[in-house]
Formats: structure tokens, C-alpha cells, sequence
């Protein structure tokens, strides 16, 4: 399909007319997404910190106890490393679903009504669904694709979003 920002030809679906209420609309793809806990960022940043630490216990000569203290963030990503636990996306044409170490959950998307985007101050995004009962689903960020992937398959199948940028709560 060939799309101008001046017209679109007659054979085709109108942008605005594009989603889910269009009974001739192709069938948008599927997305499926999965993230493993395990990974070289992790690992790298646990390796570079422990560093630091054997680093400041060498050459800074800092206390036994104080390095105790300070290798105390490390267990929850060594943790995470040992276990490896995966978490998955996936939204096809009538659900959204997510399956994570503590619990699977899937929302039919005709219940969706808008999925909302809050930047976060580490510049992650927390996404929010919007039901159509007015209620509010928060998906777990582990399980979130790129943001700009996601808004584009809801998008696809009719469902809109909102982007707040760096709010306080």
C-alpha cells in the first residue's frame, strides 16, 4: 500500500478509517516479544561494580563491613542471573496477553480502550491499559517491547495512546 500525505487511491483504506471498526481491513500482523533475566548487561554491570569494590579493598583499603554493605545491590542482579526468568509478550488480533515468572495475564483487546505511556525519570516508559470500564492494567516492564513498536501494532488494530512525559507520580 502506497500512502501520500495528499490523497490515498480508491482501492485502499483510508487512514482515518484504518482499525478495527473496518470490516475490509487486512488482519494486522501479530507482535510477539520475549525477554530473558539472564544477559551480558546485566552480567557486565555486575562485573564492573564488584570490580570497583575489590578495586576500593585493595588500593583505597576500605573495611570489610563497608564493602559487605556496598556488595549488598549486587544479590538481587546475581539473582536474576541464576534463575533466568522469561518474560513474553504477545498481542495477535483479538488479545493481549503476557506471561512473566510471578503470573500470566491476557485482556481481550475489544475491552481496551487507550494504552497510556508515562516516561519515567530513568527515561524507561511504564505502560498503562485502559480498559473500557475505566480501569487501569499496568504491564510489568519486563515484558514491554520497544514503545514505539508497541503504539504501532495497537495502533493497527484500532487502539490509540497517550504519552506523558516525566510525571511526578
Amino acid at each position: 500500500m502506497k500512502w501520500s500525505a495528499e490523497f490515498w487511491m480508491p482501492d485502499q483504506i483510508p487512514p482515518d478509517q484504518a482499525g478495527r471498526d473496518h470490516p475490509t481491513a487486512a488482519p494486522p500482523t501479530p507482535l510477539h516479544f520475549q525477554r530473558r533475566g539472564r544477559s551480558w548487561a546485566l552480567a557486565s554491570a555486575i562485573f564492573l561494580w564488584l570490580a570497583a569494590l575489590i578495586f576500593g579493598g585493595i588500593a583505597l583499603e576500605i573495611s570489610a563491613w563497608l564493602l559487605a554493605v556496598l556488595a549488598l545491590p549486587t544479590l538481587p542482579g546475581l539473582w536474576e542471573l541464576w534463575r533466568n526468568p522469561m518474560s513474553r509478550l504477545a498481542l495477535t488480533a483479538d488479545q493481549i496477553c503476557w506471561f512473566t515468572a510471578t503470573g500470566n495475564t491476557a485482556v481481550p483487546l475489544a475491552k481496551v480502550s487507550l494504552l497510556r505511556l508515562d516516561r519515567r525519570w530513568d527515561l524507561s516508559f511504564r505502560a498503562t491499559l485502559i480498559l473500557e470500564d475505566g480501569q487501569k492494567l499496568r504491564m510489568p516492564q519486563h515484558v514491554l517491547p520497544p514503545v514505539e513498536q508497541l503504539e504501532e501494532a495497537l495502533s493497527a488494530r484500532g487502539i490509540p495512546s497517550q504519552r506523558h512525559h516525566f510525571t511526578v507520580l
